[in-house]
Parts: C-alpha cells; sequence; structure tokens
C-alpha cells in the first residue's frame, strides 16, 4: 500500500473470485459444465496454439502448475473425449497434446461465453482506460517475475528482507 490507497493483491483476488464465478454461472446455463474453468483454460491454450506441437511441459509452464496437476488433467480430459496424446516423429518419447473434435466444439463454445464475458466486463470502460489497465496488469506480472527470479537466486529482494512495508 505505497500509496495509501487498497492493496493490489486483495483486488485482485476479488476480481478473480467474482469473473470465476460469473463464468461458472453462464458456462452452467449454456450446459457445458462437464470440465472446470482450469480445464477450460487448457483447452482454450490447445486451441489458440493448435498450430504448434504442445507438450505437457508447455502447459506446466504456461499455467505455472506442477507436473502431476496437469498429468491429472490431461488423462481426464483425454477420458472425456476433448484431448488426444499423439507421438510425434522426431522424437518417440514425446507426445503431444491435442483436441479433438469434441474438444474443439467444447471450446468454440466457452469461447462465445467468453467474448461476451469480457464484452460485459469492457462496459463503460474506455480504449485508453482499458490500455492503461493493461500496462499497469503487465507491470505487475513483471514485479512478480523479477520478485521470483531475485528470490530463486537467494537476493534480498525476497519479501521477508523488504523493509519499506
Amino acid at each position: 500500500m505505497k500509496h495509501g490507497i487498497k492493496a493490489i493483491g486483495p483486488e485482485i483476488h476479488m476480481l478473480n473470485h467474482m469473473i470465476t464465478k460469473n463464468l461458472t454461472w453462464h458456462v452452467k446455463a449454456a450446459g457445458i459444465d462437464e470440465i472446470t474453468l482450469m480445464h477450460g483454460w487448457i483447452m482454450r491454450y490447445l486451441y489458440e496454439n493448435r498450430e504448434h506441437d504442445i507438450f505437457q511441459k508447455d502447459i506446466e509452464k504456461t499455467f505455472s502448475i506442477g507436473r502431476s496437476t496437469v498429468t491429472s488433467i490431461i488423462k481426464l480430459l483425454e477420458k472425456m473425449g476433448y484431448v488426444k496424446r499423439e507421438f510425434v516423429e522426431h522424437d518417440a518419447r514425446l507426445k503431444k497434446v491435442t483436441l479433438t473434435e469434441k474438444g474443439v466444439k467444447n471450446n468454440e463454445s466457452i469461447e462465445d461465453l467468453i467474448k461476451k464475458l469480457d464484452m460485459m466486463l469492457e462496459e463503460d470502460i474506455g480504449k485508453e482506460e482499458l490500455e492503461h489497465f493493461f500496462n499497469v496488469t503487465a507491470k505487475i506480472k513483471k514485479n512478480l517475475e523479477k520478485q521470483k527470479t531475485e528470490c530463486k537466486k537467494g537476493g534480498i529482494e525476497c519479501l521477508e528482507h523488504l523493509e519499506h512495508f
């Protein structure tokens, strides 16, 4: 709370919670609620990157989630018929993760809902305000990555060493 205003973390957490609840409600109302939001985000990632080979490690890195979690999610989505794992020609040890036709159709339905939700979220917010918002969130992400890097190096930038709080 550098400037005596609200703290960033709780505000982002509250917005995330509200957006998640809203999207969950809309997904259930549309009858496509058999997967969780995280499953949906992963399927969206696969959909948006379908021209590239996507491997489990890519999903782990993109969503900052552990290997066992991603393995469980992929197995479940595979069992439900949304994704499949395929060997790649250049390395038989690797399996790329791709959407099935069912996964593509489900993703397109969810994508329509997300676009509508984004339009609702942007209501009464001007273009400049949105640009400013995205600039600020980019800086927050950069600060978090910097903090993570410094802490991993054992630097003095770790939270327990910050004196100006």
